[in-house]
């Protein structure tokens, strides 16, 4: 390329596919004259920014967004997952979503930071036991066996088996009948996974405060 004239001003906007970008870099190292051009056309480019006045949002702008990615209006978007997982409404599901900001529906869990708030089940998971799991980043949950088959689905958060796999938000995880494992928060924001479990666990740990 001889000069570049003609796509300065995209290089400036930023608009240049990464082929010609990488080409117009190489020529700009050793092309005194473009980098001259460069220098004068950047000032008239900073000052488009200029003729767009700025815009004030409203007042309640920000603490909607903040609720919509801190608030309980997070988990919104998991209705559908949720209800599938638990074989409810997808308006059963939102509701269980919601309840979860109500810190009177969570009990303590068999270790200090894990809490635990049972749901209830459709037809198709009946006679099976439910929960919410809340753990905070850090907080192992204690080694134990499956007496039947448990499913995790993860909301938020994550956590890491002692094998070492990793579950994050939207995996599902199934435990097999007399598998065994325990599980440890990753750090970050508490992880919540909800988790269906056909049968029974027996902890292979003392827990609440044993040695």
């Amino acid at each position: 390329m001889e000069h570049l004239d003609d796509i300065l001003p995209e290089w400036l906007l930023g608009t240049l596919e990464p082929a010609r970008r990488d080409a117009a870099a190489r020529h700009l190292d050793g092309c005194a004259r473009c980098r001259a051009e460069l220098a004068r056309l950047t000032p008239a480019v900073d000052a488009l920014g200029a003729l767009v006045p700025p815009v004030t949002p409203p007042a309640a702008a920000l603490t909607r967004l903040m609720g919509q990615m801190e608030g309980p209006g997070r988990f919104a978007r998991w209705a559908g997952r949720v209800a599938a997982f638990l074989d409810v409404t997808e308006g059963r599901a939102r509701e269980l979503l919601e309840s979860m900001a109500d810190s009177s529906n969570w009990m303590p869990g068999p270790v200090a930071g894990v809490e635990l708030m049972p749901v209830e089940t459709g037809p198709g998971r009946e006679g099976m036991m439910a929960a919410v799991v809340r753990l905070m980043p850090g907080a192992r949950y204690p080694r134990h066996s499956h007496l039947g088959r448990e499913w995790n689905l993860v909301l938020e958060g994550g956590f890491r088996e002692d094998t070492g796999h990793e579950v994050w938000p939207g995996d599902e995880l199934e435990k097999t009948d007399g598998s065994l494992h325990d599980f440890t928060a990753l750090q970050g924001p508490a992880c919540i996974c909800f988790t269906v479990l056909d049968g029974v666990t027996s902890f292979e740990e003392l827990v609440d405060g044993g040695a």
